[in-house]
């Protein structure tokens, strides 16, 4: 076992208080992740860098080639769209020659909105229409996250932000072709939308303030359009002081299923668990790169059950 990070204030402390845990690990986390891979013996990567499949590509390619098992929470990774196909074919031939598994997971994309909603058809005998609305209120997650959804940013600075690309959720496109994939649909389009949630009043968190006026987050869409009518809808609403946190799921099917977890899923825990929870899907699975969509249901499970997952046969 082992850990690497590049970040500098992370790097030769012990994992159990990078991790916030009560007590050390008595394992250092190693700066320079290439000297992790020749000195740690194991079966599974955990890869948590980027959002983007440009730049995980490499370090997948890295672990692949050592023979490891790869879970991961790139974005982009979710679910191959149009334009990452060749990507996705690439690392997925990669996996394949070294017989091992990549797998693309998370809390958003990965489940709240496409792999919960997916499962929530299984008893339907027909599906017109799948909505998800995710509401999360940003003031209880972390400084990144609050960072990635521009709060405090005043409108201009907002808008900037968003032609960069820097200000924005990844993975709602993702979620609209994993559900149109495995519902077996083709779809004409796909659409997105962003913008700003405007501060009512002078809003603050633990890490920053909120002026009235400016953004306090995204409201962010997708929409999945089949034979020109509307298949897939998928909100996003993230931002400080949202109300009512909440993800809600509509399947207009037969029978109609309506399911609201109230108070949402709780995403940055929520991410780690359901990355851990997978390996057994993971290793149990066929060699190649795989969405949530293709492997059993993912549940949890504890640390003696862990001894039991087998080493993946090469």
């Amino acid at each position: 076992m082992g850990a690497a990070d590049l970040a500098p204030d992370k790097a030769g402390k012990d994992l159990g208080v990078v991790l916030g845990l009560p007590k050390k690990l008595r394992m250092k986390v190693i700066g320079d992740p290439a000297k992790l891979l020749r000195k740690t013996k194991a079966d599974v990567a955990i890869l948590s860098t980027t959002s983007s499949v440009r730049d995980v590509k490499a370090q997948i390619a890295a672990l692949v080639q050592k023979g490891l098992n790869v879970v991961t929470t790139c974005e982009e990774l979710a679910f191959p769209t149009p334009s990452r196909a060749a990507a996705f074919r690439e690392i997925d031939q990669m996996a394949r020659k070294k017989k091992v598994t990549v797998l693309g997971t998370g809390v958003n994309p990965g489940y709240a909105m496409d792999a919960l909603a997916l499962f929530l058809t299984a008893p339907c005998a027909q599906v017109n229409r799948v909505s998800v609305t995710r509401v999360v209120d940003a003031a209880t997650r972390r400084l990144p996250l609050q960072r990635k959804v521009g709060a405090g940013l005043t409108p201009a600075q907002f808008n900037r932000a968003k032609t960069e690309g820097s200000v924005r959720h990844v993975g709602l496109p993702e979620s609209v072709h994993m559900i149109a994939a495995a519902l077996g649909w083709k779809l004409d389009r796909v659409d997105e939308t962003l913008e700003p949630a405007i501060a009512p009043r002078d809003l603050d968190t633990a890490y920053l303030r909120v002026p009235a006026g400016n953004a306090a987050g995204v409201k962010q869409s997708a929409r999945g359009y089949r034979n020109g009518e509307l298949a897939v809808s998928l909100d996003l609403q993230m931002y400080v002081g949202a109300e009512s946190p909440r993800d809600h799921v509509l399947i207009d099917g037969l029978p109609p299923i309506d399911m609201t977890i109230t108070g949402g899923i709780a995403g940055d825990l929520a991410t780690a668990a359901i990355t851990i929870n997978a390996i057994p899907k993971l290793m149990a699975a066929r060699p190649g790169l795989l969405t949530m969509k293709d492997i059993p249901l993912v549940h949890r499970f504890s640390a003696l059950e862990a001894k039991s997952v087998p080493a993946k046969k090469r």
